[in-house]
Order: structure tokens, then C-alpha cells, then sequence
């Protein structure tokens, strides 16, 4: 079971700005439910959630290590802020690029239920638990990648890799076993 989680917004900017990456997935975790339902009750799906999130994130993270957040802004009131932004702008974007005669918002219910939340709560979880029992190094080289959207050669600089080449090859096998844990979990 994962702990409650009460850090104070000056917590997260202190550990942010030591490059605590284990913090990603407690704001993932902690911050995405409310996230998760907004982009579902306009029109998007998980994955579109998911995604919303994961920038969020990195739209915070960037601004506490360029000490450009505002600091009056509370985190989450923040985080929901930028997620509302780029999923308006996703919609937007879109739209534009829609088909005519097809109809790309059509879903049968955009309100989740409670066993949505449930489920989706539960696979935070499950993605949190398997990215903690990888080795330190594919843990910190997919967080690199995904959340902190770092190319190969600065992952292969920063974790001592001889190439990008070998960064892109690590990765890969970090992203199976990633999916290797995910599947014991079930």
C-alpha cells in the first residue's frame, strides 16, 4: 500500500530542485485522479489523461528548477491549471486536423464511474510498484526519458553510458521488464 501523501508544497520544491526522481511518481499518483477525470469528462480518454499528466509534470518540474514558479501558486492549483491548458489545446489541435464526417468524440459515457476511479487508482499503483522494483538504473533511465523528456545521448551522459546507441538499447530492455513486472502484478 502506498503511504498518504502529505508533503507541503515546499517540500516538493526542495526535492524537485535536488532532482528527487522519486517524487515524479508520488505527484503522478497523488495529483492525476483529479486530472485523469477532467480530461475524461471532456472527451478524452485514459490515455489522453495519462499523457496530460506526464506533461504537467514536466511543465512543473522545469518551472521550480528555472525557479520561474509563481510562489503563491499552490502546486496542485497549478498542476490542474497546465493540465486544463494542454488538454484544451490538444482538443483544439484536433479539431483542426479532424476528418470531415467522422465523428471523433463519440463516446458512450465520458463520467467515470466509481470502478473507474477504482481501476485507474489501482493502475497508478501497479505502474508505481513495477517502476520501483526495477534496478535504480532503468528506473532513472526511463524517468529520464518519459518524464524529463531527455534525449538519448544526455541519458547516455548522465548515466555513464558509452553511446546514445546503448542508451537506446538499455531502454529497451528496461521497458520490457517494466512490462514483465506489470504482468506479474496481474
Amino acid at each position: 500500500m502506498l503511504k498518504r501523501f502529505l508533503l507541503s508544497d515546499k517540500e516538493i520544491v526542495r526535492r524537485v530542485r535536488e532532482n528527487d526522481r522519486t517524487l515524479l511518481g508520488q505527484l503522478y499518483i497523488h495529483y492525476s485522479p483529479a486530472i485523469v477525470r477532467f480530461v475524461k469528462n471532456h472527451g478524452g480518454s485514459q490515455s489522453d489523461a495519462e499523457d496530460v499528466m506526464q506533461e504537467a509534470i514536466i511543465v512543473l518540474w522545469k518551472r521550480i528548477v528555472a525557479d520561474t514558479l509563481e510562489p503563491r501558486a499552490r502546486i496542485s492549483t497549478f498542476l490542474f491549471a497546465v493540465a486544463k491548458n494542454i488538454w484544451f489545446n490538444e482538443t483544439r489541435r484536433r479539431k483542426r486536423h479532424a476528418i470531415p464526417g467522422t465523428d471523433q468524440e463519440a463516446h458512450a459515457d465520458s463520467t467515470p464511474d466509481a470502478l473507474e476511479t477504482v481501476l485507474s487508482t489501482e493502475q497508478q499503483q501497479q505502474v508505481h510498484r513495477a517502476l520501483n522494483a526495477l534496478q535504480k538504473v532503468c528506473r532513472d533511465l526511463l524517468l529520464l526519458f518519459y518524464f524529463e523528456k531527455r534525449s538519448m545521448s544526455e541519458i547516455a551522459a548522465h548515466l555513464n553510458f558509452a553511446n546514445s546507441n546503448t542508451a537506446k538499447a538499455k531502454k529497451y530492455q528496461c521497458l520490457k521488464k517494466l512490462k514483465e513486472q506489470m504482468s506479474h502484478a496481474h
